[in-house]
């Protein structure tokens, strides 16, 4: 149990003299909130990018030649649900990242 308390209070001592400080313990809060935020952005940055994949791959599977006219015409109206959803879920992170940067 000690050793697991030493390995906590080692997270916390960043600048290595053995004694957790307010300024150690708010420095560490601090790296916290960016990792967090960093993680946070990189999922978004993720979700955007396989939102775009996903509408170029989808439009390209829909001129293929083995897809029959008749089944294009069937998902006419998913595929504009589809288009605006991913599309949104795009403009949502570069509004928001631009938002962010300004900040």
């Amino acid at each position: 149990m000690n050793r697991l308390l030493e390995e906590n209070a080692a997270h916390y001592d960043l600048d290595g003299d053995g004694k957790i400080t307010d300024a150690d313990i708010e420095r560490a809060e601090r790296i916290q909130k960016n990792e967090d935020g960093a993680r946070k952005h990189m999922a978004q940055l993720r979700l955007a990018r396989a939102s775009l994949i996903g509408l170029g791959v989808y439009t390209v599977l829909l001129f293929m030649p083995f897809v029959p006219d008749s089944r294009i015409e069937q998902i006419t109206k998913i595929s504009d649900l589809f288009y605006i959803s991913l599309c949104s879920v795009v403009c949502a992170y570069m509004g928001f990242s631009s938002y962010m940067s300004r900040k």
